[in-house]
């Protein structure tokens, strides 16, 4: 059974870091945790074995995905800049041709179809459709990583679908979907 660690950005409950907040005062960990939670329940139910942990310590991240032996880590964050205009989903992977590169291109599959006017910001460096970065949890961790950048939450357009029962559906139901067509083409 594969397992899935699912990791909700930032602190728990916010304090004492909520991540980026929006314009309306939406915080980036509760939105996180929201599609986290829903994550881990869409592949519960499609056979996996899926948790989320949520935790102010990148380490302590990292230590809790490695000991559990996760076959996959998907950490899900909410995009913010200092310009409301800003907008888009982007998936991120360590740097270099990895197995977390054909995950992160399958995950965005699924958001750009759910999310078809949100635009998808990517490098296409390589051919696939992630950014690549030494953030901590994607190099510090064993199994393949991507770190979701669902929206910009300081765009209050994108601050609204995030903050919408909907929106943060429809979010988990693409990582999820992502995360089984993954299963399915590795064979696992």
């Amino acid at each position: 059974m594969m397992k899935v660690f699912v990791n909700p950005g930032h602190a728990p409950g916010g304090d004492p870091d909520p991540g980026a907040v929006g314009p309306s005062g939406l915080r980036e960990s509760d939105v996180a945790a929201d599609v986290a939670v829903q994550v881990v329940n869409y592949l519960n139910g499609a056979g996996c074995q899926a948790i989320a942990y949520q935790s102010d310590s990148l380490q302590d991240i990292c230590n809790q995905a490695n000991s559990l032996g996760a076959d996959l880590i998907v950490s899900i964050h909410c995009n913010s800049f200092s310009s409301a205009a800003a907008t888009g989903m982007e998936i991120w992977t360590s740097r270099g041709q990895t197995r977390a590169d054909r995950l992160a291109t399958l995950i965005m599959a699924q958001m750009a179809g759910e999310f078809p006017t949100l635009p998808v910001r990517s490098e296409w460096s390589d051919g696939d459709v992630d950014k690549e970065a030494g953030l901590y949890v994607l190099q510090n961790t064993v199994a393949p990583a991507v770190l979701v950048e669902l929206a910009f939450i300081s765009n209050p357009n994108e601050e609204a679908i995030l903050a919408s029962a909907e929106g943060k559906r429809m979010f988990a139901a693409a990582i999820a979907r992502g995360v089984t067509d993954y299963i399915v083409e590795v064979g696992a």
